[in-house]
């Protein structure tokens, strides 16, 4: 969790402690956002992601801790400081976009400005030129949510939040939609918080990603280290790691089918969840020289080809996925039912209390 301040902080854009029940919720969520950073928020379902970002913009009053934008105190209950929604200066952009209906596209943008602003620039970032004259049922998904987007940015909003802008976009879509956001914060923002629950986005939009689960941040990093380094079981299922589930035997995790994957410096007791990332698993024709401690015979299912990496399925004492590079694939002539030695350093298993059942 990143830490927070109760004092101003004017080079953090956002410095926010959350505390409030919703429900069965409770979030309790601390972050700083830098000026010019795009961060995103990641988490399943129920996590708390929109809920933090309706307290950001004051529909939902906080428990307890501090929002900051730029230095400015926007709610502090114990200091009984509570900035109005209107007077925060933040902007939303929703999933559906919510544009007025009755104004054409030109009217829309324009909603909010400066009177004398120019946004020729912004418009053209956006590919917006063309539909000016089009009213919001004429557009497309994609086209919604640019449109959404200029109306925000046009405003000068001192911060943008974006709630699962790209959710309801095909995949052609997404992407192109995606590059022109990307494009459109960089030139005209200085800062956003993306909610979405596709990394791919996250990845594409964002510095750093906040990972949200059962109102606590588990994860708050680039997302090169989400992708290298989860620290929850829920990312590293949605990063494609393998996970297995057992009981601690001293610094291994013993499987049900009596397994023993080894790790360096266990520490939970109980049911352990193991990770491993399938680019840490290495595949060798023969037993290897030394025996690793992680080292299994194992029987080829499949081989899928994604660009230059070859994802290996493999069965035998543990159901296992090995990304390797498709030349090494092509050397070691793998196809069903062949048989390989499949090894894992310990220092590539990464392991969680696993006091859950997801």
């Amino acid at each position: 969790m990143v830490a927070g301040s109760m004092t101003d902080t004017p080079e953090f854009l956002l410095d926010a402690g959350v505390v409030l029940q919703r429900g069965d919720l409770h979030l309790n969520a601390e972050l700083r956002v830098q000026h010019g950073e795009v961060v995103a928020v990641m988490g399943p379902n129920g996590a708390g992601k929109t809920t933090l970002l309706h307290a950001l913009l004051g529909w939902l009053p906080l428990q307890s801790g501090w929002i900051f934008v730029d230095g400015e105190t926007f709610e502090a209950p114990n200091e009984d400081i509570a900035t109005p929604t209107h007077r925060r200066g933040l902007g939303m952009v929703f999933q559906d976009g919510l544009l007025f209906p009755h104004l054409r596209v030109a009217g829309n943008i324009r909603f909010g400005a400066a009177p004398n602003k120019d946004l020729t620039s912004l418009i053209e970032t956006l590919e917006l030129s063309s539909l000016l004259q089009k009213y919001p049922s004429e557009l497309s998904a994609g086209q919604t949510q640019r449109v959404a987007l200029a109306r925000t940015l046009a405003a000068g909003p001192k911060m943008v939040l974006l709630d699962e802008p790209l959710a309801s976009l095909d995949t052609t879509g997404r992407s192109r939609a995606r590059d022109l956001i990307g494009t459109a914060l960089s030139e005209n923002l200085s800062g956003a918080l993306i909610v979405t629950h596709d990394p791919v986005d996250a990845f594409a939009l964002a510095q750093r990603v906040v990972v949200l689960e059962n109102g606590r941040i588990s994860q708050f990093d680039s997302p090169e280290a989400i992708q290298s380094q989860p620290q929850s079981r829920w990312v590293a299922d949605l990063m494609g790691w393998n996970i297995f589930r057992g009981m601690r035997r001293g610094t291994s995790v013993l499987m049900p089918n009596g397994t023993e994957i080894a790790t360096t410096g266990l520490q939970a007791d109980g049911e352990v969840a193991a990770m491993i990332n399938p680019a840490s698993v290495a595949l060798f024709p023969e037993r290897p020289v030394g025996s690793p401690r992680n080292s299994w015979l194992c029987q080829v299912r499949g081989v899928q080809l994604l660009g230059d990496i070859a994802r290996v399925s493999l069965s035998g004492p543990l159901n296992i996925y090995a990304d390797i590079t498709t030349t090494a694939a092509a050397e070691l002539a793998l196809k069903e039912g062949t048989e390989v030695w499949v090894t894992v350093k310990a220092t590539e298993v990464l392991t969680e209390l696993d006091s859950s059942r997801d």
